[in-house]
């Protein structure tokens, strides 16, 4: 029976390394590629090691948690395109659903009457 290759590790620093590597938003064939490991062995060393599947997680984490932080900044700073786009995400205020074609259940056919009303008035004077 042969022992074949012993398993591939990483060292505690190599893991730091990973993590810090998701925290700037790398895809997993980066890592690896940085990682100087193949597809195959990336893949079952994540299977094996969960050092290497939290380091990743936690790496995530924190991008995200920064990312929002800066959003927050430029939103409180007055960034109007930041503050939609956050109105949109944390408060709901996406754009509103389209409206349906049926005139029975479109609430501005109440005011549809009045709106002709108001269009055939006499114009005054300084509008002519």
């Amino acid at each position: 029976m042969s022992a074949g290759r012993p398993q591939k590790e990483f060292t505690e620093d190599q893991i730091v390394q990973i993590q810090k590597l998701s925290e700037i938003g790398c895809s997993d064939s980066e890592m690896l590629g940085v990682m100087s490991v193949s597809k195959s062995t990336w893949i079952r060393m994540k299977a094996r090691d969960p050092r290497i599947v939290e380091a990743i997680e936690k790496g995530k984490g924190n991008l995200a948690v920064r990312l929002r932080r800066y959003q927050i900044e430029l939103a409180t700073s007055g960034s109007v395109p930041m503050l939609i786009h956050l109105g949109k995400c944390l408060l709901g205020q996406g754009n509103a659903a389209p409206m349906k074609e049926s005139s029975e259940e479109n609430p501005l056919t109440q005011f549809l009457p009045r709106a002709e009303t108001i269009k055939n008035l006499p114009r005054s004077p300084d509008e002519e």
